[in-house]
């Protein structure tokens, strides 16, 4: 952990750590130069009152409920994926944000860093190319969530919030092995292997 605190201390991106509570507990320059908040701001603060952030769509993604967080008590997103953040020093601007999950093993203690955050600023002819080539996914995502069943897409609604097969099972009315089939079902109409890939894909569709 250290190793890792002294590397992201140094690294040009800006980095940011947080507990199992999703309260800040690292924050490097590069966060500093970018959202005009010091370490002394922004320690034990939750990182969604920081972010504040977006997607591309204008969908709010940061928040107590945030899908993505969810899913880090049991695994984390492959994928990463963009915000658009609101700054102290200038105009919104649009990141790259990639997460790196520490294992409970290298946790020491209960306020000990969960998962590392990096944020890269998106120049603009790289949100150019981005904003068209969402464009493009949008139409074949569009077609791959319009595949789901009523009932498949309301299993995909719930997902982020990270109850087990059995508690949508009870939610739902419907037996857990009927859930299963479901979930199974919504991999392979989004063509994911994982709950975490569906709720990313979700949220890049704009329909979290």
């Amino acid at each position: 952990m250290i190793a890792l605190h002294s590397f992201f201390e140094h690294t040009s991106d800006a980095v940011f750590g947080t507990d199992k509570n999703r309260c800040i507990r690292f924050w490097n320059k590069g966060c500093e130069d970018l959202l005009g908040l010091s370490p002394q701001q922004a320690m034990g603060r939750p990182c969604a009152e920081l972010l504040c952030g977006e997607d591309l769509h204008g969908n709010k993604v940061c928040g107590a409920d945030c899908p993505i967080a969810n899913f880090f008590d049991a695994q984390a997103p492959n994928n990463d994926f963009d915000l658009v953040l609101q700054s102290r020093k200038i105009n919104p601007v649009v990141v790259n944000v990639g997460s790196y999950y520490i294992p409970e093993s290298d946790q020491k203690d209960n306020d000990d860093i969960r998962v590392f955050h990096s944020m890269r600023a998106v120049n603009c002819h790289q949100l150019i190319k981005r904003l068209s080539n969402n464009s493009c996914k949008e139409e074949m995502g569009n077609e791959k969530i319009n595949k789901l069943s009523k009932r498949e897409y309301e299993i995909l609604r719930i997902l982020p919030s990270g109850v087990v097969t059995k508690d949508i099972a009870n939610q739902l009315d419907i037996s857990p092995a009927t859930v299963r089939n479901h979930v199974k079902n919504i991999f392979a109409k989004l063509e994911v292997r994982s709950r975490a890939e569906a709720v990313t894909y979700a949220i890049h569709q704009g329909i979290m």
